[in-house]
């Protein structure tokens, strides 16, 4: 059946109009470090990619049957690596591999619709959050989830386990950020100040205090919460529509990559933008941030992929321009 759906596939694309470039490759949709730090693993329709880092020359492809990646994700103990995605509107499911061999260990998951996140809880245990509405959890020597966590009215696209490994926090596309009890599914509270479907979420650093997530959606915000105590701290309105966020290690600033091909950085306490700058021709589906805290990868359109030197937070502005390095 996938082997008859790629066929099809090709064909439609073969019959799409001449003014679309022939060599044009799907986008990267996730982007992930590998746990020595040395390579970069990036996820699309074309399967999964390792690239050498920092120079980011392709070294190697791994080919899948899911047609779609939408997010690559390694056990805390860097010992397994999530592939999850899935075939649109028939099954979603994650695929773990042995890192670094990359073999395939087994497929976890029966949802109805392409996964779009996993985060662990463990090095054995890990949630799925579905284009179907549902996030559901899984253990690696499990067959079925153990809990399922109904709430969502539309597809979610993003989750996270909070420090305190109890609560998780989900978003999706019915605009709304939903507060969870992790061990037994149970819906703590649901926030709605978004105006559009959510692209992503992602959790700041521990640096004291109650904790804090972000939110991007397609109402152009992003926006602050601490989700223990059910509160929105602050919003920024940006140019551009961001798909992907990630926090800096220092906890104050967050990266994200925008539909205008943009990094924007954002000042998280003052809800300022401190820097724009072009990374993509297009689309910038996804970015990862470097262990070090120093450089971001960013990937999108027609599987471009490229890297960015951060500002330090104690240079100035009128330093900025000629800090900024993009391979």
């Amino acid at each position: 059946m996938n082997s008859l759906k790629r066929i099809l596939f090709s064909c439609v694309i073969a019959l799409l109009p001449c003014d679309v470039a022939q060599s044009a490759e799907p986008p990267i949709t996730s982007l992930v470090f590998t746990p020595d730090h040395n390579s970069v693993l990036a996820g699309s329709q074309a399967g999964v990619a390792l690239y050498t880092w920092p120079e980011l020359e392709l070294k190697k492809r791994f080919e899948l049957e899911m047609l779609n990646v939408h997010k690559l994700s390694f056990s805390p103990d860097g010992k397994h690596l999530a592939v999850a995605g899935g075939n649109p509107s028939e099954t979603g499911y994650v695929e773990i591999f042995k890192w670094p061999t990359m073999n395939s260990l087994k497929r976890i998951g029966n949802h109805e619709d392409s996964v779009s996140d996993v985060c662990w809880l463990d090095p054995s245990v890990f949630m799925t959050a579905s284009l179907d509405k549902s996030i559901k959890s899984w253990s690696l020597t499990g067959k079925s989830s153990s809990h399922d966590f109904l709430g969502h009215s539309k597809s979610v696209t993003a989750i996270c386990l909070l420090k305190d490994a109890e609560t998780m926090v989900s978003a999706g596309i019915d605009q709304s950020v939903r507060v969870w009890n992790a061990g037994t599914g149970e819906l703590i509270r649901t926030l709605n100040q978004h105006t559009g479907r959510i692209n992503a979420l992602a959790l700041r650093p521990p640096v004291g205090g109650l904790p804090m997530v972000a939110t991007s959606a397609s109402d152009r915000t992003i926006r602050f919460w601490q989700p223990t105590i059910g509160r929105m701290v602050r919003y920024i309105q940006l140019e551009s529509e961001a798909l992907s966020l990630v926090w800096l290690n220092d906890g104050e600033r967050i990266a994200a990559s925008c539909i205008d091909g943009h990094l924007r950085i954002v000042d998280a306490e003052r809800v300022r933008i401190i820097g724009t700058y072009p990374a993509i021709d297009g689309w910038a589906y996804c970015l990862a941030l470097h262990p070090s805290g120093q450089n971001v990868v960013v990937g999108g359109t027609d599987a471009e992929i490229r890297q960015l030197s951060l500002v330090p937070k104690s240079m100035s502005l009128e330093e900025v321009g000629e800090h900024i390095n993009l391979n």
